[in-house]
């Protein structure tokens, strides 16, 4: 896979745009810039652009550049297949939710489980408690 198909892969995964993933960047760049990225015209993507997608979907820049394919694609194949199957059962925001969870660190995992966990404790923000707000209404 080239490198332009693959960032073209993660940022549909993401359920993104173009244009949202341009403007998700430091510095943003517009929606012509990423189409570039992955029909192949550009092939020179700036290092810190590199690390900030590869940190967005949680991939080396290694892998974002599908360098050493020989070495990683099992692995790679492997992510991907797990969250397509995350996205499948759970849907996309499920997808996201991993996604940001990967950019933290472990002080800033072990927050977002905690805050969570809380949320699962108030019925406003639960299934269930969705579910018997609609009854009662």
């Amino acid at each position: 896979m080239t490198m332009g198909a693959y960032i073209k892969h993660l940022r549909e995964q993401a359920g993104l745009s173009q244009e949202e993933l341009g403007k998700s960047l430091n510095p943003p760049v517009n929606r012509a810039a990423v189409n570039k990225w992955e029909t192949g015209q550009v092939e020179n993507i700036k290092r810190n652009h590199i690390q900030q997608l590869a940190r967005k979907f949680g991939v080396t820049p290694c892998d974002l550049m599908c360098f050493d394919n020989q070495f990683d694609t099992p692995v790679l194949a492997e992510e991907v297949k797990t969250l397509e199957m995350v996205q499948k059962h759970f849907g996309k925001d499920a997808v996201r939710l991993l996604q940001y969870f990967q950019e933290l660190n472990h002080i800033g995992k072990e927050k977002a489980l905690e805050d969570i966990g809380d949320l699962t404790e108030l019925s406003k923000y639960t299934e269930k408690g969705e579910s018997s707000a609609l009854k009662n209404a």
